[in-house]
């Protein structure tokens, strides 16, 4: 049944596609936001069913119906349909914090530390290593001179070691999975996600010094100032707000807690404050300062299935797979340094901390999906070097896309193997859906 809704879906929005195709007007980008939706949501459940995560199942159903393939979904809805990721990203993030319990994570700090310094901090060392290597099969540094090359590989490396915190509590909730391993990787790539915003606002100011953009180093400072502090305080003072809602005022929880996500994304955005830094530090309050956390989570849950889907969607028609055949091969070689240098890091960081044999095994799987900052990132850097930058991020985007497409399936087979898998067997309300 599965299978024939979507074929359905698939002729209907070929029968509508003329109304959708010139522009993203109204209709085409509604059409294009309840396709995307219904179809997503389907193909996720034909996933499921042969035991792979559903959300690779929305990442394959944007892929295939996105500017890269048939096309049904063209490049103008795609751009319009930005505002969800925004949301999704403030929606996702927010529930990681609300993951963050202090008391209960406190026994992993150690361990969380520690992959971090050598796993993520390693890896990016390595990868910025493998660009140097790699430097004859990359045209794109053809000129620039040694310092220049270093500083240049040293921000790649930061761009393609970035995490991905939205995969990581998707598929906890999918699979319902509790326990040292998924709250490992889950503090592990929030506290990553902090590490890599703050190496690429250094990395790339110390490269377009060197590559004579010029940079103002308090300019620099400040405006990273801004951005981490001031939007921890932001998310602060928005936990505490709906903290307050949902003590007094019965009714239209939902409806608030889109509401404040849609806030976090779109008007934080404007005030450069980062939407995940907001809306993870307004979980951690509620979780940590209040007593409605449980309360929140439930109301998150039972909202969360269509962004998620939408979320996962449309990312995948931002993929473009058809770059790998101009960079397939360093492409596929910094996945497999990246990767290597994951998983023998976080087991090494795991191990120098003393965590579990379980820990040390299977959480480094958990640092391997990537999706939104990684993507942001490479948009960032084609960006801030115009140069070579588009060739670059092709680069990045194509790591990011095998990435984003492969390491789900592989965390959620640790998740099963850790025995963590079904450990929420009695969580409430919409985790049963993802």
């Amino acid at each position: 049944m599965n299978w024939v809704i979507v074929v359905f879906l698939f002729g209907l929005m070929r029968a509508i596609r003329t109304f959708a195709e010139a522009s993203p007007s109204t209709i085409g980008v509604s059409v294009a936001l309840g396709y995307l939706l219904l179809t997503g949501f389907f193909v996720g459940r034909i996933f499921a069913s042969i035991g792979l995560p559903k959300l690779t199942g929305y990442l394959a159903t944007g892929l295939a119906v996105g500017p890269a393939a048939l096309g049904l979904v063209g490049e103008p809805m795609v751009e319009s349909l930005t505002i969800v990721n925004g949301m999704a990203v403030a929606l996702i993030a927010l529930t990681a914090g609300l993951e963050l319990e202090f008391g209960a994570m406190r026994p992993l700090f150690r361990t969380i530390r520690w992959i971090t310094l050598v796993g993520i901090l390693g890896t990016a060392a390595l990868l910025a290593v493998a660009v140097l290597m790699l430097k004859e099969h990359l045209p794109f540094l053809d000129g620039l001179e040694a310092g220049q090359t270093v500083a240049v590989a040293a921000v790649l490396a930061v761009v393609m070691v970035a995490q991905s915190p939205a995969v990581v509590v998707a598929l906890k909730n999918e699979m319902l999975a509790d326990g040292p391993v998924s709250r490992t990787a889950l503090g592990v790539v929030v506290i990553a996600d902090l590490v890599v915003i703050l190496l690429f606002a250094l990395a790339s100011s110390v490269a377009k010094s060197m590559l004579g953009s010029g940079s103002d180093l308090w300019s620099t400072a400040g405006s990273l100032a801004w951005e981490l502090v001031g939007s921890l305080v932001v998310g602060g003072a928005l936990g505490y707000v709906l903290s307050l809602y949902m003590q007094r005022v019965r009714g239209g929880a939902s409806l608030f807690v889109l509401t404040l996500v849609f806030i976090m994304a779109e008007v934080g955005r404007r005030l450069h404050f980062d939407p995940l830094l907001v809306a993870l530090a307004a979980g951690m309050v509620v979780r940590n300062l209040t007593t409605v956390g449980d309360k929140v989570h439930v109301t998150i849950e039972e909202t969360s299935l269509p962004v998620y889907v939408l979320f996962f969607t449309v990312a995948g028609t931002s993929l473009h797979l058809d770059v790998l055949t101009v960079v397939g091969l360093p492409a596929a070689v910094f996945v497999l340094v990246r990767g290597t240098g994951l998983l023998v890091g976080s087991r090494i960081g795991a191990r120098i901390a003393g965590a579990g044999p379980e820990v040390q095994k299977y959480a480094g799987f958990g640092l391997l999906p990537q999706a939104g900052l990684a993507l942001a990132l490479s948009m960032l850097f084609a960006k801030t070097f115009p140069e070579f930058g588009e060739a670059a991020a092709a680069l990045t985007l194509s790591v990011v896309a095998l990435n984003e497409l492969l390491a789900p399936v592989v965390f959620r087979i640790a998740l099963v193997r850790s025995g963590e898998a079904g450990k929420r067997a009695g969580s409430p309300g919409g985790a049963h859906e993802h």
